[in-house]
Formats: C-alpha cells, sequence, structure tokens
C-alpha cells in the first residue's frame, strides 16, 4: 500500500474569474477534481490530478469551441 505517494497536478486553463467559474462548474460536473491558484495579473489557473488531464482537455476543448 502505498501512503507517501503525492498526486501531480497540471494546468489545463488559465483565465479570468468568470470564465475559470464557468470552466471549474463544468468540470465539476464531469467529476473532475479542480483546484484552483490565483496568480494576481496573469489570471486564475484551474489544475487537476495528471491521470485527468485528457478528459479535462476534453471538457475544456467542448466550451470553447
Amino acid at each position: 500500500m502505498i501512503t507517501g505517494r503525492k498526486v501531480s497536478q497540471i494546468n489545463v486553463f488559465a483565465g479570468s474569474p468568470w470564465e475559470v467559474a464557468s470552466i471549474k462548474s463544468r468540470l465539476n460536473a464531469a467529476y473532475i477534481e479542480v483546484s484552483m491558484q490565483d496568480k494576481g495579473i496573469k489570471g486564475i489557473q484551474l489544475m487537476v490530478p495528471c491521470e485527468y488531464y485528457s478528459a479535462a482537455i476534453r471538457v475544456i476543448n467542448n466550451k470553447i469551441s
């Protein structure tokens, strides 16, 4: 049993608070864990665990298209 393993997070989206809120709610609806990090002027970044990266990108691309 692995107890000390840290799951790496991958940045999948960065934008304004309104964009981030919309994308975050779509990712949560797809049962994808999301964490946020405020980057100041660069906007807010959304990060997901590495195993959810492909699914998160598909959800994001469907929103933007």
